[in-house]
């Protein structure tokens, strides 16, 4: 279920379970931001919901991990690898910088930790 709200301020869209996603109204049918929070709807069924959380939550290296494959996917639908790297370097608390986070998105993000 997509649910659409204006108290999402901190994020575009966010995957809370792999049945609910948030999006804020101004992205409603944003095909990129919909295909990277299908991904962690995958991701979250991959590798269970706690698990998810618990990684996304505590581990640098995983959150990178989980947010340059969801980039990816965005990129394949028009998000461009700046815009993706400017996201990932200052929105997700992963202490990299634009030029790390272009590298992760190009080649992998077990290269930056």
């Amino acid at each position: 279920m997509i649910v659409h709200t204006r108290l999402l301020l901190w994020a575009c869209g966010m995957t809370v379970t792999p049945r609910l996603i948030v999006v804020h109204p101004r992205y409603r049918g944003d095909s990129g931001l919909l295909a990277h929070e299908q991904v962690h709807v995958q991701q979250m069924r991959r590798d269970g919901l706690l698990r998810f959380w618990w990684r996304y939550a505590t581990s640098r290296r995983h959150r990178l991990a989980y947010e340059v494959e969801a980039y990816r996917v965005s990129m394949a639908h028009g998000c461009t690898l700046n815009s993706a790297a400017r996201v990932l370097a200052t929105g997700y608390w992963l202490g990299i910088d634009e030029a790390q986070a272009r590298r992760a998105l190009l080649a992998g993000a077990e290269r930056i930790f």
